[in-house]
């Protein structure tokens, strides 16, 4: 057999391979020679495609083709025309009879004389049949391409009815008979090439970006329109027609970030290991000395760890939701290690504003409301309870959630070396010197373990590891939801609202450049807080050299109320360890299916008053009223 005969039975077999998959409606990730691929997470009634011409792909449009959960990059090769043709029509018809129609949406990069446009705003031609101008798809397709937005410039986007619709060079993938007969819709998208410049060439690899991720919205919900319209197929959400294969590429990358995440634990490399001791010389000395704090030696090198994460290859990642969050931890890892190098040096406070953000006006106004409100009801008094005490309770509670799931496996350790409570690696530490209010015990247990412990064996038990050590900047609606979680139990005691307030007040006073005796002072006498209060929320504030992500906790727990008070679902905050503006993420991936419900429930949402505590935050409330007697 000739060689020209060899390669039109490979050619054979691999369409037959590809159309029984697609028939069967399973997975379908394959390679098609020289440089192609086809990618079809399951059914679904779209596919988008890119034939590139002969010399040579665009790689911007094979990244945005690519981000679809059905998706064919056609190979290069001129041999193989005939092949993706037969391939595509193959698959629109198994996939036609279906859901009884199926949208065809191909890309190509505009001919340079359609390009007036300026340099760098997005441009769409949208062609289509002049029958199908007005139907819901194409309208929907172009009203949100309208709105994709790269650098302040809105796109323009043109409707072309009756145009060619296939890239120059080519022949229209489907035949207008064959879109006829089997109710097949095909758009073509000729798109500027806004990520570069048109004279040098070169690239712009954040505008690229952000057009993939604004372009890819605008296919699903023109795919979701038409699907509801067109087809027999009934989507919730336009999120659900999105990838829900967790490809290798998503799974080494998130395996990278996470190993990254786990080599260190920020806070205790930042948190001194003499606490109790540098405050019992303070009293000593008068109150009047700065004290001296010892902190214990980094376990890890920051550049070392700084260089393992840059070279992550995060733009393997096709799906542009789950690049952004791996890119934004990435961002915030480099902040952490950048914190550990510059430990107790003044480059390490402008690192710590950048992390977790300034202390804004209207915080501190809150700080202050907060004070003015909440009288101190001096609630520390009566029984205490050691470490010893605590961290038995802690187990029962363990206990209680290793009943839920046999696979975690937490643990309790009483430690020298701090000197309150604190989680690390799903692992509750409590310090071995550490005595609080008996009434404060089941609140605690609830923001440390019902929380902290909670959502990192749920994150764990997500696709994605970086949701059990956390997606950036998840600091905030942690600490927030672990605040409401002591309300929720109804254990949130003036003296607890007022610490909060007292941590965002010496925050702010820590970025503006107070030193340590000065935020003990603007406590201990502006405030009237008592020594201990005031020394232990300066030393917070002051450790490392500034750090505010104590202005966090108010902030969160406004964020978690807000939230809830608007209708969210507080079940999305516990599937792993989210910031704020990932909730509607979370909502993305859930609908993706892609997410799985977490394994664990929160003890505290079983206390008899959290139901009614949560329909008072509903119905709306000042976080003033949401204090419990002492």
């Amino acid at each position: 057999m000739t060689r020209a005969g060899v390669d039109a039975v490979r050619r054979k077999q691999l369409l037959d391979t590809i159309l029984d998959r697609v028939q069967r409606g399973v997975q379908l990730r394959r390679r098609l020679p020289p440089n192609g691929r086809i990618h079809i997470d399951r059914q679904l009634p779209f596919l988008v495609l890119y034939r590139p011409l002969v010399q040579g792909a665009e790689p911007s449009l094979r990244r945005l083709v690519s981000s679809e959960a059905s998706y064919l990059l056609a190979p290069s090769d001129p041999a193989m025309a005939t092949f993706v043709q037969d391939l595509v029509r193959r698959v629109a018809e198994i996939e036609a009879e279906v859901f009884g129609g199926f949208l065809l949406i191909e890309f190509w990069e505009s001919t340079a004389e359609s390009n007036d446009h300026e340099t760098g705003q997005p441009a769409f031609d949208v062609v289509v049949n002049k029958d199908l101008a007005a139907t819901p798809s194409v309208t929907e397709l172009v009203r949100r391409l309208e709105h994709v937005e790269i650098l302040g410039r809105r796109a323009v986007v043109r409707m072309r009815p009756g145009g060619r619709l296939a890239p120059t060079g080519l022949s229209r993938v489907v035949t207008a008979a064959a879109s006829r007969e089997s109710n097949i819709h095909l758009v073509g998208i000729g798109l500027g090439p806004a990520w570069k410049d048109p004279e040098s060439g070169e690239t712009f690899p954040l505008v690229r970006r952000a057009l993939v991720r604004q372009v890819s919205r605008s296919i699903q919900q023109a795919a979701f329109a038409f699907a509801t319209e067109e087809t027999t197929s009934r989507p919730l959400h336009y999120h659900a027609l999105g990838r829900r294969a967790v490809v290798r590429a998503v799974r080494e990358v998130d395996g990278q970030l996470a190993s990254v995440a786990e080599s260190f634990d920020l806070l205790l490399t930042v948190t001194p290991m003499n606490a109790e001791r540098a405050f019992r010389q303070f009293r000593r000395a008068g109150n009047g000395q700065e004290p001296q704090f010892e902190y214990r030696p980094a376990t890890a090198d920051p550049a070392l760890l700084k260089r393992r994460l840059f070279d992550i290859k995060i733009e393997r990642v096709e799906d542009p939701t789950l690049e952004m969050l791996f890119r934004e931890k990435r961002s915030e890892l480099e902040l952490k290690l950048s914190l550990i190098s510059d430990r107790l040096t003044p480059r390490f406070l402008p690192i710590s504003i950048a992390l977790y953000g300034a202390v804004e006006e209207e915080l501190v106004g809150l700080a202050h409301q907060l004070l003015a409100e909440v009288l101190d009801a001096q609630g520390d008094g009566g029984r205490r309870v050691g470490a010893a005490a605590f961290a038995a309770a802690a187990e029962e509670q363990l206990k209680y959630y290793r009943s839920m799931d046999s696979s975690i496996s937490p643990r309790v350790e009483i430690r020298d070396d701090i000197s309150a409570l604190t989680v690390s690696s799903g692992n509750l530490l409590v310090g071995r010197s550490m005595r609080i209010p008996a009434t404060r015990v089941d609140a605690l247990l609830q923001h440390e373990i019902g929380t902290h412990v909670v959502t990192y064996w749920n994150g764990l038990a997500q696709p994605f590891r970086l949701l059990g050590s956390g997606l950036a900047h998840h600091d905030e609606l942690q600490e927030g939801l672990a605040v409401l979680a002591e309300y929720l139990v109804a254990g949130l005691t003036p003296v607890r609202m007022r610490t909060l307030a007292a941590r965002v007040l010496a925050a702010h006073a820590i970025a503006a450049g107070a030193e340590f005796l000065d935020v003990y002072r603007l406590l201990r006498n502006e405030y009237g807080f008592g020594e201990r209060t005031s020394f232990f929320v300066a030393m917070r504030v002051h450790r490392g050299g500034g750090f505010v992500k104590d202005a966090a906790y108010l902030r969160g727990l406004r964020a978690v109320v807000d939230y809830v008070g608007e209708g969210g679902r507080l079940e999305t905050l516990l599937v792993g360890k989210i910031a704020p503006e990932h909730t509607g993420v979370v909502e993305e991936l859930q609908r993706r299916e892609i997410l799985l419900p977490p394994p664990l429930r929160p003890r505290f949402l079983d206390h008899p008053d959290s139901h009614y505590r949560l329909e008072r935050i509903r119905s709306g409330t000042d976080l003033a009223e949401l204090v419990d007697p002492a």
